[in-house]
């Protein structure tokens, strides 16, 4: 199994680091993050078309100014039929993604994102925007799972998590 980890979370790192037949690659624009084995820009993979099994990507793609081209890099190296991407991401209930290039210093960002670093502020129509580029994509309420599940996963009530696939 190949895994393609963007900004690797400490929980998943050290489990999939654990594990010798995995082909694990955590990645981060910056390589001195702990446990980066290589830099990579989300907007241009540098790894081969339909490469990998597994994609984690987790509260990353709202701090990407071309989101789009970030998924569709995405997109380009998870292996078809078999391979599964992650793309979680914060939400609001609102029907639109909140994105608005006037508010690009850290205070409007805070006041509209809610945080100084993102660059948008997802609404309902994400999971749209992953099949946008060309993602089948199911989704799962966390809310829907049982206690011992989200506890175990470390997972927010709230929080829906979207499991994407090439077909």
């Amino acid at each position: 199994m190949k895994i393609l980890h963007f900004a690797p979370e400490g929980v998943f790192y050290n489990l999939f680091s654990s594990f010798k037949d995995i082909d694990y690659w955590p990645v981060d624009l910056n390589p001195n993050m702990r446990g980066v084995k290589k830099a990579v820009d989300i907007t241009n993979i540098t790894f081969d078309d339909n490469s990998f099994d597994l994609i984690m990507c987790t509260h990353v793609l709202e701090h990407i100014p071309d989101d789009k081209k970030a998924m569709s890099e995405l997109y380009r190296v998870l292996k078809p039929k078999t391979g599964v991407a992650f793309l979680n991401v914060p939400m609001a209930s609102r029907p639109q993604t909140l994105e608005n290039p006037e508010y690009n210093t850290p205070e409007p960002r805070l006041k509209y994102y809610g945080q100084a670093d993102h660059v948008r502020l997802y609404g309902l129509d994400y999971p749209q925007r992953l099949r946008d580029a060309g993602f089948t994509v199911q989704e799962f309420k966390v809310n829907d799972m049982s206690e011992e599940d989200i506890k175990r996963y470390c997972l927010f009530k709230r929080e829906v998590v979207y499991w994407c696939r090439k077909e």
